[in-house]
């Protein structure tokens, strides 16, 4: 077997090099694999186009992995070599207090992410770090799902997340900002929830008639040509949205959210601001006396991951209405460019 593989390696900010590097050891605990693909990120284009405090440079990113395992250490028992397996990037220690409580996505004392500070899946070899199989974030791909397809698994997980901590309940009428992919995935989640109405929003509408192309929204509102505040007043008798996902990093959006919701209703602040510029106004009297729920959501559980391929195994979810581009890992620059015209849902890294 060769020594060398090809990887996508981010130096700094603005500086991603396709390079030849030494095929990863396999961890004592754990397994190597070979990468068959792996979707592109939000956080992945943050890390190389803006940079990313974060992340430790010179790093592989990529964190929804699809693969083959390709080598197991000694002792583990839980895959074996040629399972199908989709890799999640838990960062959970196991032992914290909420690890115990099986939070380990909001764990006291994690252990670097992958795709941030552990090299990730942009290249044709990875190895997963111990923890991430010990915690269960390691899960067979179901046999109705091509490894693309089940690359779509852990942004659909990390959105199941983010509807348990703000829940949908039948007859809600849903308000999504962002029609990136999260925002698409919570407004098709809400519908399998029993939403009544989904408002879907963005500043762009070729970003909106994208995913109103591909998926059911009820009301697309543009917020550069429409007024958002009447188009929800419109869609819920003035009464305001009962669950709102905010799945774009933006501040506005944000205290937005906090204005529209209805009372009794459910804020989930999903999308993470700059940390320069992370401090929201928050009228105290409208949430004393609205009496709604505002949460975050970060990261997924294990069970989150299993229940994502779950649904998109039985196309739940659909993952082909998900994935609009593949791109070979030597035209990893032209998909990041696909990634920044916003002229698609979900790009897929085939290394």
């Amino acid at each position: 077997m060769t020594t060398m593989m090809k990887a996508a390696v981010v130096y700094g900010q603005g500086d991603l090099r396709l390079v030849e590097m030494p095929i990863p050891e396999v961890p004592k605990g754990s397994i190597r694999i070979r990468v068959v693909a792996c979707g592109i990120c939000g956080t992945d284009k943050r890390i190389y186009r803006q940079g990313d405090y974060r992340a430790s440079y010179p790093v592989v990113t990529g964190h929804e992995v699809a693969g083959i395992v390709e080598a197991v250490a000694p002792g583990v028992t839980k895959v074996k070599e040629g399972d199908r397996v989709c890799v999640a990037p838990g960062h959970g220690c196991g032992v914290c207090r909420m690890c115990q409580r099986g939070q380990p996505n909001v764990c006291t004392n994690p252990f670097p992410s992958l795709g941030y500070r552990i090299n990730g899946g942009f290249a044709e070899y990875m190895a997963v770090p111990e923890h991430i199989l010990r915690l269960g974030f390691v899960n067979p791909i179901p046999a109705t799902l091509s490894f693309d397809q089940a690359a779509m698994s852990e942004i659909v997980a990390c959105c199941l997340n983010g509807q348990r901590n703000s829940p949908v309940q039948a007859g809600d009428t849903v308000l999504v900002i962002g029609a990136g992919p999260a925002g698409i995935i919570h407004s098709q989640l809400a519908r399998l929830r029993g939403a009544r109405r989904v408002i879907l929003t963005q500043r762009s509408r070729d970003r909106l008639l994208l995913a109103a192309s591909r998926f059911p929204i009820d009301r697309l509102v543009a917020s550069s040509e429409e007024d958002l505040s009447q188009a929800v007043r419109e869609e819920t008798g003035g009464e305001g949205a009962d669950v709102i996902y905010v799945c774009a990093p933006s501040r506005e959006a944000q205290e937005m959210a906090l204005r529209l919701v209805a009372n009794r209703g459910r804020i989930c602040l999903f999308g993470g601001l700059p940390r320069d510029d992370c401090t929201v106004h928050l009228d105290a009297n409208a949430l004393h006396y609205k009496e709604f729920f505002l949460a975050g959501a970060s990261s997924s559980l294990p069970e989150d991951n299993r229940e994502a391929l779950r649904l998109l195994a039985g196309r739940e979810i659909d993952p082909d209405l998900l994935l609009t581009h593949r791109f070979p890992l030597d035209q990893i620059h032209t998909a990041f460019d696909v990634i920044e015209s916003r002229r698609c849902i979900k790009v897929v890294i085939n290394p």
